[in-house]
């Protein structure tokens, strides 16, 4: 801490109401100087909101504290950094920033305005990559800082929230990736908080009969029964006080009366893919024997008598065909497109082929015509493989990036997520259009820590894509971590077993991936373990509880 000021000094994104105010207002009474970051604006950023009463800033300072409103929104750059820089000069430090600040639009699988994607992807992605590249630098050079990132269930469970899931899977990943080799003192954490807040409220109110079935909107949890938004101001105060400064890169989950661990997604199966007698068959006996049951248990099928002991000797005789089948090849790298049309043509399936790159506007619809073009040209079309990059490690092999090569290479992330809910909603578009079942497969170039977390935000869109498409058009993501031409080659034949194989269905909405000389599925999020306390206060006790879940699950 600075020897200009002794008084912690907190800044909370979008502090002026709901969660972000409960959690200010607590600040503000442990003592710290809050400044609440929020242009106070409509639930769906699009206007000014007009409130009365006091804000924020001005209970706290009624209530004995000090605190300031800065009327910000977190996709302004230049402000967010002048303003970070100014607290800094002014009273010698920034030692924990807490960002709620969020807006709603109505986007899902295959629906939802270009405009409007893009303005929930700004505030709730690019907007928190505006805030730890304006904090971290600072907290860096400090040795001192705490950010707390706020994600939600429809960024985890099942949900067909579009733009929003898919940005706060993102948050997620970022959390679990970033925060586990942050700048030294410094801790990145995050919270998923659930309570009656206006966008809980209005996703209720607004959402259409597919969506609320079962509580699809809103992660699948019951809605009844939730706290006041002031009741998580203690537990998110709680996440970014220096009590908690012995954890980073987790994710909890909160109602206010309990803490719960969500576990990142972890390998449940993994098959060797180099060498075999021929992978196409080691696929034949390996999908459906190990990833589809693990799948739908979340659990391994293992741990007993081996099961594939013969699988990877099989010759070509084992193979499959499928003619008769079409899909439409979209790939950026003609190596990838033409491992992918191989791969295609050894079972039979005719392709066609279209550019993977989108314009910086009007990406829907390019998307679109693109893929009316190519079931155009192909008379009818069964599937869409898109193999989307990059593909090769610029690098050059394995190396341990800088949490400032990790913040870079999450950069395009918004631009890039955009465009894979652009192939899926033209996928089921043309479904829809053509009354006929259309399979989706992306490849994810994931040989970085962006393309990492890009994958796990298409596999979160993807989640929905059966229930939102009556089943028409079941969507498998395959986050490719390897660039070893051998394993595009794998990942490209584990994208032709999807369009002819009968387990895709099953593994819609799974968590896929190619390594170095293997492929599998990942586990879920989930919650891992949990801490009850009856809240909205946490006690004294709760910090050993999480000490013990975060370390076992950590050694586990």
């Amino acid at each position: 801490m600075s020897p200009q000021s002794t008084r912690r000094v907190v800044v909370v994104t979008g502090g002026a109401g709901g969660i972000g105010a409960g959690i200010a207002e607590t600040l503000g009474r442990s003592g710290a100087f809050v400044v609440t970051l929020d242009p106070n604006v409509s639930l769906d950023g699009a206007t000014r909101s007009t409130t009365d009463g006091p804000t924020t800033a001005e209970r706290i300072i009624a209530a004995g504290g000090s605190a300031r409103a800065a009327d910000l929104s977190v996709t302004d750059a230049a402000g967010v950094q002048r303003l970070f820089a100014d607290l800094v000069a002014e009273h010698g430090s920034l030692d924990a920033v807490v960002n709620v600040a969020g807006i709603s639009r109505p986007t899902g699988f295959g629906r939802g305005a270009e405009h409007d994607w893009r303005a929930v992807l700004d505030v709730h992605l690019k907007g928190y990559l505006t805030v730890l590249t304006a904090a971290l630098p600072i907290m860096a050079a400090a040795g001192h800082g705490r950010i707390v990132g706020v994600t939600s269930g429809s960024g985890w469970r099942p949900a067909n929230a579009g733009a929003y899931a898919a940005a706060k899977r993102a948050v997620a990943a970022l959390t679990w990736r970033l925060g586990a080799d942050p700048p030294p003192g410094v801790t990145i954490n995050a919270l998923s908080p659930i309570a009656a807040t206006r966008m809980v409220t209005a996703s209720l109110q607004g959402a259409p009969a597919s969506d609320s079935d079962g509580g699809a909107s809103t992660g699948g949890i019951t809605l009844s029964g939730f706290p006041p938004p002031e009741a998580l101001g203690p537990v998110g105060a709680y996440l970014a006080s220096e009590q908690f400064s012995w954890c980073s890169g987790r994710v909890l989950f909160s109602a206010g009366a309990e803490l719960a661990l969500v576990s990142e997604p972890r390998v449940l199966e993994a098959v060797r893919t180099r060498p075999t007698g021929s992978l196409t068959a080691t696929l034949a006996a390996v999908v459906p024997g190990a990833l589809v049951p693990a799948e739908g248990s979340q659990a391994t099928g293992g741990g007993a008598t081996a099961r594939f002991v013969d699988a990877f000797d099989l010759g070509d005789d084992a193979e499959r065909s499928d003619p008769g089948r079409t899909c439409l090849v979209v790939a950026d790298s003609p190596d990838i497109e033409a491992a992918v049309v191989d791969a295609l043509h050894a079972l039979g399936v005719t392709a066609a082929t279209a550019p993977a790159n989108t314009p910086d506007n009007d990406v829907f619809a390019t998307v679109a015509d693109r893929v009316a073009d190519g079931a155009k040209r192909l008379g009818r079309l069964d599937a869409v493989v898109v193999a989307a990059g990059p593909f090769d490690d610029e690098a050059g092999g394995p190396s341990i990036p800088t949490w400032e090569q990790v913040l870079d290479a999450h950069r395009s992330l918004p631009a890039r997520i955009l465009a894979d809910a652009a192939w899926m909603r033209a996928a089921a578009e043309h479904s829809v259009a053509s009354g006929s079942p259309c399979r989706f497969v992306a490849l994810v170039g994931a040989v970085d820590d962006g393309g990492r977390s890009r994958a796990q935000a298409a596999t979160q869109l993807s989640r929905a894509a059966l229930g939102a498409t009556d089943e028409r058009v079941p969507t498998v993501i395959v986050s490719c971590e390897s660039s070893h031409p051998t394993d595009r080659d794998a990942a490209a034949a584990l994208a032709a077993h999807l369009v002819v194989g009968d387990e895709t269905h099953a593994l819609s909405g799974g968590e896929l991936c190619v390594g170095a000389g293997w492929l599998g599925l990942r586990s879920h999020p989930a919650p891992a373990a949990t801490v009850s306390f009856g809240g909205p206060d946490v006690p004294h006790w709760v910090d050993d509880a999480l000490r013990d879940v975060v370390g076992a699950t950590a050694l586990g």
